[in-house]
């Protein structure tokens, strides 16, 4: 087993870019954490897929991620082709998966040039419905958005936050609110997000 040190990762449902990370978030300060070696299109579907990994793979790896407060991670590694770097960490069903510094990117893809590739068994057992054409900020807006439009039940302020928005009416509110967001999201979404604070806040 080949192992990398002393890294900072951040575990999230999406592997977000290191400028996306959050002073909320959970860092892990890694001492010691295995890598392996993977073909480009297996290491794809570990990140766009939901996989089922072979149990015999889960062994091998089992509790051999160490952190510096000497807590041990049941199943976590770094995964590479050789073109890039992602760390996984695996919890029931769900993975987690971060990116690296680019600092320590660069070493581990310098390290793993001299490793050989493994064959992993998996069974893909569906998708991963991840965003990347929006950034971490603007998919929280949009939860945001989505979660107090289900709670709005009353049709005139529907209809206020169209008007508001669009400046116009429309027969069917939600529809085209919907619509617009997932159509034309960057020219709408901060313009729905501030009525829907403010309307917030008055309520």
């Amino acid at each position: 087993m080949n192992y990398i040190y002393d890294i900072l990762l951040n575990y999230n449902n999406i592997p977000y870019d290191i400028f996306e990370w959050n002073k909320e978030d959970k860092i892990f300060h890694i001492r010691k954490i295995p890598l392996i070696k993977l073909k480009s299109c297996d290491l794809l579907n570990l990140i766009n897929k939901k996989v089922k990994i072979d149990s015999e793979f889960l062994l091998k790896i089992y509790k051999k991620t160490e952190q510096f407060n000497k807590n041990v991670i049941d199943y976590a590694f770094l995964g590479t082709d050789g073109k890039i770097v992602i760390a996984f960490k695996l919890e029931k069903q769900q993975i987690k998966y971060s990116q690296l510094f680019l600092e320590e990117e660069l070493e581990v893809l310098d390290f793993s040039s001299n490793l050989n590739t493994i064959n992993l068994d998996y069974k893909i057992i569906g998708d991963n419905k991840i965003d990347y054409f929006k950034t971490r900020n603007e998919k929280k807006i949009k939860n945001y958005i989505y979660n107090q439009l289900k709670k709005i039940d009353n049709d005139d302020k529907l209809n206020f936050l169209y008007l508001e928005c669009f400046n116009k009416k429309s027969s069917n509110v939600l529809r085209d609110i919907y619509y617009q967001l997932e159509n034309n999201f960057e020219n709408v979404y901060i313009k729905i997000y501030k009525i829907l604070k403010m309307t917030a806040v008055k309520r």
